[in-house]
């Protein structure tokens, strides 16, 4: 039996001694990689020589090769794709649209549009804002605003504090925004910047966030491990999906619209939001002809990453048939146990990331357990979708 004092005595006197600091000689089953970077051609990289400073990134995505020979003989080579280390920039610009229900009903919405540049008004308002999402190993994320609103707007993404802090507005000594603001009509970008972790998260309006929120001004930023992973410990997957929940009360939206939201107005407040059509990615569903109720998740047999978001204020039950899906993180933090699972509740704000890898080609339906399924008075309507998967 090996003395368990005479062992940690050894691993002591090894943790401090020069060779436990030296990569190269702890390491040495792998003195030389291949690192795949923006030239045409793979550069070969000797372990002795190369910068250690970073070693988990050079072996981030790490797999075999066959076909390749190190430099020593019988130790393999491997193929490393590195992210890119820039900074990720984001032109953002707040801005009205009209939605059309199934009813036919219109509702006036606010929300976000991704431009090439401050001005230049060439993206496309979307309910829920465009995906953003951080490939990069570079954790910093710039959103320059542009704000076409007649009320100032600005930016949080939850669970993180700006780069260099956050500086909330009050009005009448009631804070009406969590960080700086962004004037309507601004002439120049408007700047917010964070150290952004992996994970899933929801980015918003922080000024007046009761109203400015439900009118549409949200939409997901996610920064990824990986091209193919989501977080470092998590399982590689091949396609993903999004899928976000929200709701509209079309009164608010027509008092906002109307500029008969306010003290003195004919909606004062949102105590009595009372929602009358439930959005599956901006839209609820719908029988009509046009309408496409299906969400692609792949191929059978590969792992999905499919991560679900609630930009609402009422909490829902998404829960879907046929399909186990294993929680592999929530709020952008790893889940400590992974469990199978056929239900999540699904409170404001909060995100769910999910491993699945379906058996078997077809419609799995996804819908909220809590039966939000009608469009106003009419059904089958509100949170039903199909995720679809092909052989």
């Amino acid at each position: 039996m090996i003395n368990t004092r005479f062992f940690l005595a050894l691993l002591v006197a090894f943790l401090l001694s020069p060779l436990s600091a030296n990569p190269v000689w702890a390491m040495g089953w792998l003195p030389q990689v291949f690192i795949e970077n923006d030239s045409p051609e793979p550069a070969l990289v000797d372990r002795a020589t190369a910068p250690t400073t970073e070693p988990s990134r050079l072996l981030q995505l790490a797999k075999p090769v066959s076909g390749l020979t190190s430099a020593t003989e019988g130790r393999p080579s491997f193929t490393v794709a590195l992210l890119p280390t820039d900074p990720t920039e984001i032109f953002l610009r707040a801005d009205t649209t009209t939605v059309t229900m199934p009813d036919g009903n219109e509702v006036v919405m606010w929300g976000f549009a991704q431009d090439s540049a401050f001005g230049a008004e060439d993206g496309e308002v979307t309910i829920p804002g465009p995906p953003l999402v951080v490939e990069t190993d570079n954790a910093s994320l710039t959103i320059h605003l542009d704000n076409n609103l007649p009320v100032p707007v600005s930016l949080v993404i939850t669970g993180h504090v700006e780069t260099g802090g956050m500086e909330p507005v009050y009005e009448e000594n009631r804070v009406r925004a969590f960080t700086h603001e962004t004037p309507p009509g601004n002439e120049e970008a408007v700047d917010y910047v964070w150290n952004l972790r992996k994970g899933t998260y929801v980015y918003h309006s922080g000024s007046h966030p009761q109203v400015q929120v439900q009118m549409g001004l949200y939409g997901v930023v996610a920064r990824k491990h990986s091209p193919t992973l989501a977080y470092p410990e998590t399982p590689a997957y091949t396609d993903e999906a999004t899928l976000v929940f929200s709701e509209i009360d079309p009164d608010l939206h027509d008092a906002v619209a109307t500029g008969n939201y306010g003290p003195e107005e004919t909606v004062t407040s949102t105590i009595e939001y009372s929602p009358k059509y439930f959005l599956i990615n901006g839209k609820p569903y719908s029988s009509e002809v046009g309408f496409d109720p299906e969400i692609a998740l792949g191929q059978t047999g590969q792992p999905k990453l499919l991560r679900l978001v609630n930009t609402g204020f009422k909490a829902y039950q998404p829960a879907w048939l046929n399909l186990h899906m294993t929680q592999i993180a929530e709020d952008g933090n790893t889940v400590p146990y992974r469990p199978n699972r056929q239900t999540i509740d699904l409170p404001p704000m909060k995100t769910v990331d999910f491993i699945v890898t379906p058996s078997q080609a077809g419609r799995y339906p996804i819908y909220d357990r809590r039966l939000f399924l009608a469009n106003g008075p009419g059904s089958p309507g509100g949170m039903l979708r199909y995720l679809t998967v092909v052989e």
